[in-house]
């Protein structure tokens, strides 16, 4: 064998020999599921505390390049709601309004996202109530398709919750106030 032979056949048989070892590694993967959360247990949110977090955050997150309105956002969530809520959900308005923002968001790629706390000192819902209020607080930062972010002003939101079976569904919501005024 010549000299130019041996050296391709080497690494001929190295390449052979990685891609033998790589498939072995990745077939002996088969219990995981590569790219996925899949192995993490996530506790549902069932608490009137919970739903009323995540159903505020969720109204107020939008993506104006994709969505008409912040009804859009109401829309999605409306599994989690119930009474005037799930009412309003349920088919477009004609007109819903949106913040003044809203186009130059939308032209821009912005993504608007609500992230909500329960407001502190409340009194514990009870394990036999059939509805509930919370104080919830909402901020919203404008996330820029350029990585930056503006805040929004901060919401304090009053929350109405009713049991739905074993479910606590948001039923209404009223903003008591907004700014940096709380």
């Amino acid at each position: 064998m010549t000299r130019p032979q041996t050296t391709l056949l080497v690494t001929g048989t190295v390449a052979v020999l990685v891609l033998a070892i790589v498939a072995a590694v990745t077939i002996g993967r088969d219990d995981e599921e590569a790219g996925t959360d899949a192995h993490v247990h996530i506790e549902p949110i069932s608490t009137a505390d919970e739903v009323a977090v995540a159903a505020m955050a969720g109204i107020h997150t939008w993506t104006p390049a994709t969505q008409q309105s912040p009804w859009d956002a109401l829309h999605a969530i409306s599994d989690r709601l119930t009474g005037k809520l799930a009412e309003a959900a349920s088919s477009r308005p004609e007109s819903y309004p949106t913040p003044r923002q809203w186009q130059s968001w939308a032209r821009a790629g912005d993504r608007v996202i609500g992230a909500a706390e329960l407001s502190s000192e409340q009194e514990p819902v009870t394990q036999d109530a059939a509805t509930a209020q919370r104080s919830v607080q909402v901020r919203q930062r404008v996330l820029h398709a350029d990585g930056a972010t503006t805040p929004l002003e901060p919401i304090t939101i009053a929350v109405e919750l009713e049991r739905v079976g074993q479910d606590w569904k948001a039923a209404n919501y009223r903003y008591t106030s907004i700014g940096s005024a709380r």
